[in-house]
């Protein structure tokens, strides 16, 4: 028996903007209709197109029957044979392929795919058995002799065969396409769709004559047994402008008008139900491109079939349809492990790049090394300048870290939306590997710009002084991340969250402890980064100074207790812990922050 998806009264609406605050005060807010009660069906080894004009809704009803809308501005019932399916298992039953892709380009075909098999199935299937799995798709799809190949050198035509295949690795029994055929030309879209009917099964004999049961594998054995031939799939597509043999590869088409449907059917009914209604396509015209036309020219046009020939279900018939508990999930210290490892593939790939960006930023010790060069301890003079070179070793680690992680995150959201929403892996575990990631780097860089300065300046500190100051300010660093995960997590834009942060950076700056002196601020200053960062260097280096050089008859900072005094810095052994408590509490609150707003833009935006 088939496999049928069948979605009734669907409706979706969402909230007009409104050009005045005040207006949207005083009256509650109009709303928009996008779908408005839509209904139909899809079962397995059929092959639907959503056509209609741009604006129609075509993804917005693709998005919504495949339940990859988030959120309760949905209204509709689903079921699978006549059984209610929620969201979760439609996830787990159904694949999802986008518009526009979210692929690395550095990873391989087989590594990508690895790294889904590795997500989407438990931990305890081995790795002969995804390689198995990953080799069968590829040669289904064509793609075998491109595994080894990155994903950047592949084609367009390619690329969407790739996310078909990240798709696959799952067999799901229902996929959902939006514009599988934009962005490539009239070959590569054509065999774009034959590979969508090779997995319909059109054209060829079903397994079992068609009958086959829907259920979620629970164990190795079950998962991994060989099969001859995968059953035929129910796929969907939204599709735009497509040429008349795309057209004709559809076995039913779904013609959409301002969010309502106006026609439902196969291809040839398509054509007798416009001839019945005086539209009779010309033998040139591509049938689909007129249909369109007619629907945008005829805005009361509804050929709707009232009386659908839809297969009925009885309670009984729901025995063979089981979604069973999802055993298979990856375990979340897994989840993080598999992140870091493609984190360093990528890393370890973009090598060149990543060494040009350090470079560029590392370059600014050696300027500071080459102005400071001659600063000594035997004058007055030399304390300013030590000073000077520790607040601007401060704002160079924490600027650099700060917005080295606002830059590099806001691209990446695409791909947060899209593997959370697939349910690849949570998005704490994403979040913890990715700030996991970022640690390493903190700590040498820190060490490789602080070790040049001080090897350049005499200093005459100690190299277990040069330790400590380094690890300081590597902490501050850290922290530093943690309040840019905070601002792109709270602020997405990445052009908003620059000029956001600016007034924030200022109020810290000021409260750093080199343009005012703070000691009439004895709480607010422990707030600002640059002073935590400046008086853990501070104290590190001048408690070992017993000296300093001083003329006769003048007012003299004599040894290194004056100058922490003269800054407003603590002089006890608790000073450096002090700070240390403060990186601790910047770094945990600030990743709090963070990734609540990074959650909450995730669910706000939903999957596609």
């Amino acid at each position: 028996m088939a496999v049928t998806l069948r979605w009734e009264g669907v409706s979706y609406s969402i909230p007009r903007k409104r050009d005045s605050w005040w207006r949207i005060r005083r009256k509650a807010p109009e709303v928009r209709r996008i779908l408005d009660d839509i209904s139909g069906e899809v079962s397995s080894g059929d092959l639907v197109a959503i056509v209609g004009a741009s604006g129609a809704g075509k993804t917005t009803l693709l998005a919504a029957i495949s339940r990859r809308i988030r959120g309760n501005k949905l209204a509709g019932k689903f079921t699978i044979n006549a059984r209610d399916v929620g969201r979760d298992e439609m996830t787990r039953i159904s694949g999802f392929v986008p518009q526009s892709d979210s692929l690395i380009d550095v990873l391989t075909i087989e590594e990508h795919l690895m790294f889904i098999c590795q997500l989407k199935y438990s931990r305890k299937m081995g790795q002969f058995h995804r390689k198995v799995t990953i080799r069968k798709i590829l040669t289904e799809l064509g793609l075998h002799s491109l595994a080894t190949s990155r994903i950047g050198t592949l084609s367009g035509g390619e690329r969407k065969k790739l996310n078909l295949a990240t798709e696959l690795l799952g067999e799901p029994f229902f996929l959902f396409c939006d514009e599988p055929t934009t962005g490539l030309d009239s070959f590569n879209a054509l065999m774009v769709i034959k590979t969508l009917k090779k997995l319909c099964g059109i054209g060829r004999e079903s397994r079992d004559n068609g009958n086959f049961e829907m259920e979620i594998a629970t164990s190795e054995t079950e998962l991994w047994e060989p099969r001859q031939e995968s059953f035929p799939k129910g796929i969907v597509c939204s599709i735009h402008q497509p040429s008349s043999d795309i057209f004709h590869s559809f076995s039913q088409i779904i013609l959409i008008r301002e969010g309502r449907v106006v026609f439902q059917g196969s291809t040839a009914e398509a054509k007798d139900q416009f001839h019945e209604a005086g539209f009779t396509c010309p033998e040139d015209y591509n049938p689909i491109e007129y249909y369109v036309k007619i629907v945008a020219e005829q805005p009361d046009l509804n050929l709707i079939q009232q009386q659908c020939q839809m297969e009925d279900f009885s309670e009984g018939s729901e025995g063979s349809f089981r979604i069973t508990a999802d055993t298979l999930r990856t375990i979340w210290i897994l989840q993080v492990f598999y992140l870091l490892r493609r984190s360093f593939i990528v890393t370890r790939r973009s090598f060149l790049e990543i060494s040009i960006q350090s470079g560029i930023y590392l370059s600014t010790s050696i300027i500071l090394a080459l102005l400071y060069r001659n600063v000594n301890l035997n004058s007055q003079t030399a304390v300013q300048d030590i000073a000077g070179v520790f607040f601007t070793v401060c704002t160079e680690i924490i600027f650099g870290s700060l917005y080295s992680v606002i830059i590099a995150f806001s691209p990446q959201l695409p791909l947060i939306r899209r593997e959370t929403g697939e349910r690849l892996f949570s998005l704490s575990a994403f979040y913890a590997a990715t700030v996991l990631m970022q640690i390493p780097r903190a700590f040498l860089e820190s060490f490789i710009f602080l070790g040049v300065v001080y090897a350049s300046v005499d200093f005459s500190g100690s190299f277990l002084t040069y330790i400590l100051m380094s690890i300081s300010l590597s902490l501050s660093s850290v922290a530093s991340m943690a309040y840019g995960f905070m601002i792109a997590g709270v602020c997405v834009n990445e052009n908003f969250v620059q000029e956001i942060s600016v007034p924030f950076d200022t109020i810290m700056l000021i409260l750093g402890g080199f343009y005012m002196n703070v000691i009439n601020l004895p709480y607010v200053k422990y707030i600002s980064l640059f002073y935590l960062t400046n008086e853990a260097l501070s104290w590190q280096f001048w408690r070992e100074i017993d000296t300093i050089g001083c003329s006769e008859g003048t007012t003299c900072l004599r040894n290194g207790t004056d100058v922490l005094d003269f800054y407003s810095f603590g002089t006890t052994p608790a000073t450096i812990w002090r700070d240390y408590l403060g990186f601790g509490l910047w770094f945990i609150i600030a990743h709090l922050v963070g990734f609540l707003g990074l959650r909450s833009y995730v669910r706000k935006e939903g999957f596609y």
